[in-house]
């Protein structure tokens, strides 16, 4: 019985893994763009565990020289999973090293965006800069 128990067990465990597990042909692994549409789907979908799961194959696999335009679409697109999943703190790490690390306008205009809706949500997670910044800008209105 209790050998019954344990193979059921690791059944379960091995029907999970490969249920979760990316659907990605070798000729759909050369073109990020390919695997960005199997994200967006996903998105659509409102598995956002998975699409996370595609868009980060796409950070792991293609290096940010060649395919600085995915990647940075990449990371937003992660960033704005976790921000539909009300994980506002990851969404802004993902948004912020789209902000930071890359020079494609898209992608970081609309990281902005986001990143100030979830500052109006959230006001706490707004960096120290931005509230002293804002602060300067109400005290000049003021003098004014």
């Amino acid at each position: 019985m209790k050998k019954n128990f344990i193979f059921l067990i690791a059944f379960i465990f091995y029907l999970t893994s490969c249920a979760t597990a990316l659907k990605i042909t070798p000729e759909e692994a050369r073109y990020p763009k390919i695997i960005a549409e199997k994200a967006y789907t996903e998105f659509n979908n409102k598995k956002y565990k998975r699409a996370i799961k595609y868009y980060q194959y796409i950070i792991d696999n293609f290096d940010r020289e060649n395919y600085s335009k995915d990647t940075a679409w990449a990371y937003y697109e992660i960033g704005f999973c976790y921000y539909y999943q009300k994980k506002y703190k990851k969404a802004l790490e993902y948004f912020n090293i789209v902000m930071n690390d890359f020079a494609v306008l898209p992608p970081k205009m609309l990281a902005q965006k986001v990143m100030n809706d979830i500052y109006d949500k959230k006001p706490k997670l707004k960096p120290i800069e931005i509230i002293e910044e804002t602060k300067e800008i109400e005290i000049e209105d003021i003098e004014s």
